[in-house]
C-alpha cells in the first residue's frame, strides 16, 4: 500500500488561556467529526472535509498540545474507526468505496509501504477499548435490543502486523462496561442479584467472576476494576455524582463527590490520563461537561449550564468560549496528567459545521 498524501485543509488559530491552549481548525466548506485517539502524546483526529460539490475526503489530522498540526488524506475508504495496536501504532478500520458491498479493512494510518492490502470483512460497529499483550480490543453493545449479547472484536497482532480478527459473543448478562488494565479484560454488568464482575480472556472465556452487592442499583462507568485491589465505579442519581468504592473482598462504600442538580443523559468511557486518574464527559438537559477524578477525589468539574463556555464548579472560574452550544466530540490523554477535549459547534441540518475546537489542558 502507498503512504498517505499530506494535505492542508484547515486554517488554524492558537489561543493560550488559564485553562490551557485552545486550537481552532476551520475548513473552507465544512467538516464532520469521526473520532479521535491519543497517538504519540498527540491527538489524532478523523474528519470528513467537504468540497463545494458536496463530495468529501476522509482526513486524518495529528495535532500536538501547542497547536502544531499536519493532515493526511485517506484514499482507501470511509467510515473510520481509529484504534491502537499493542505496539501503540495508529490503525484504522475503513470501508473501501464499493456501492455493492458493505465490508471493511483494518490498516495502519501511517507507514503503509510494507503493508499489503488486507482481506475485507464485515464491519464491526463497536468502540476501541484498549490493548492487551497481543490484541487490540473493540466492544459493541446493541442499544436497540434487550436480548442480544454483547460482541467483542479481538484483533490479533504478530510481528507488528494484524494476524487475525476474532469475533466473539459475550455470554449474558449484556450491556457490560469494559475495563482493560495490565493485559486483563474486565466486564461489569447489572445482574438480577447485583453487579456481575467478570474477567475474561481475548476469546471471551471467563477466567473468574464475582457478584457485587451494592446499595446502588445502577452504575454509569468503570473508573477502575480489579479483583486484587480497590475498584472505583462512577454513579449518579438526580445530579448527585458519587463513587462506589469496592474492596477486594467485595465490600461496598459510597462516597458523594458533587451535586450539579441535573441528571445525566449520557456519560462516556472514562479516559485514563495518569495513575488512578480519569476524565469523564457527560451531557444532560441543560448542557454538557466533563470532570476528573483520582481514586475517590474530584479534581475538577466543568459544566456548560448557564455559561457561554464552561465553569469549573469547584473554583467558579469560567472558560470563556466564542461559540455557544458546543458538542464535546471526544476526550483523549496527551501526556501524563494532560488531556485534549475536542468540541464542535452545534448547527442545524441545513448548515455545515466548519470548525473543530481543541482544548489542551494539564491538571
Amino acid at each position: 500500500m502507498k503512504n498517505l498524501e499530506k494535505v492542508n485543509p484547515f486554517k488554524s488559530t492558537v489561543t493560550k488561556t488559564d485553562f490551557g491552549t485552545i486550537i481552532t481548525l476551520v475548513a473552507k466548506i465544512g467538516l464532520s467529526e469521526h473520532g479521535s485517539i491519543n497517538f504519540e502524546d498527540k491527538t489524532l483526529l478523523a474528519n470528513y472535509v467537504y468540497a463545494e460539490n458536496e463530495t468529501y475526503n476522509l482526513v486524518y489530522t495529528l495535532i500536538d498540545n501547542k497547536g502544531k498540526h499536519e493532515s493526511f488524506v485517506e484514499d482507501d475508504g470511509i467510515l473510520p474507526t481509529l484504534f491502537l495496536s499493542p505496539e501503540n501504532e495508529a490503525y484504522v478500520s475503513v470501508q473501501p468505496y464499493d456501492p455493492d458491498k458493505d465490508l471493511e479493512i483494518s490498516i495502519p494510518v501511517f507507514n503503509r509501504e510494507n503493508t499489503d492490502l488486507p482481506k475485507s470483512n464485515r464491519p464491526f460497529l463497536g468502540d476501541f477499548i484498549g490493548t492487551t499483550k497481543q490484541f487490540s480490543i473493540l466492544y459493541d453493545v446493541d442499544i436497540w435490543s434487550d436480548t442480544k449479547p454483547d460482541k467483542l472484536l479481538a484483533i490479533e497482532f504478530k510481528n507488528k502486523s494484524i494476524k487475525k480478527k476474532h469475533n466473539i459473543k459475550i455470554p449474558l448478562p449484556r450491556d457490560n462496561k469494559v475495563f482493560i488494565s495490565d493485559n486483563e479484560i474486565h466486564l461489569l454488568a447489572k445482574d438480577k442479584k447485583g453487579w456481575l464482575h467478570r474477567q475474561i480472556d481475548e476469546s471471551g472465556k471467563t477466567i473468574r467472576e464475582r457478584l457485587i452487592k451494592s446499595k446502588q442499583e445502577y452504575f454509569l462507568q468503570i473508573l477502575s476494576l480489579s479483583f486484587e485491589k480497590e475498584s472505583y465505579i462512577l454513579c449518579e442519581d438526580k445530579g448527585r455524582i458519587s463513587i462506589e468504592i469496592i474492596s477486594e473482598n467485595g465490600k461496598c462504600e459510597s462516597k458523594e463527590l458533587a451535586n450539579i442538580e441535573n441528571e445525566f443523559y449520557n456519560t462516556w468511557k472514562p479516559v485514563r490520563i495518569a495513575d488512578d486518574t480519569y476524565v469523564t464527559r457527560f451531557n444532560g438537559e441543560f448542557g454538557n461537561g466533563w470532570f476528573t477524578i483520582k481514586n475517590d477525589k474530584l479534581l475538577e468539574l466543568f459544566y456548560s449550564k448557564g455559561e457561554k463556555g464552561y465553569k469549573n464548579l469547584l473554583t467558579n472560574k469560567v472558560l470563556q468560549m466564542d461559540n455557544e452550544n458546543l458538542v464535546i466530540a471526544s476526550i483523549n490523554k496527551t501526556t501524563d496528567n494532560s488531556y485534549a477535549v475536542v468540541f464542535y459547534p452545534m448547527t442545524d441540518r441545513e448548515t455545515k459545521n466548519k470548525e473543530l475546537i481543541i482544548l489542551n489542558r494539564k491538571i
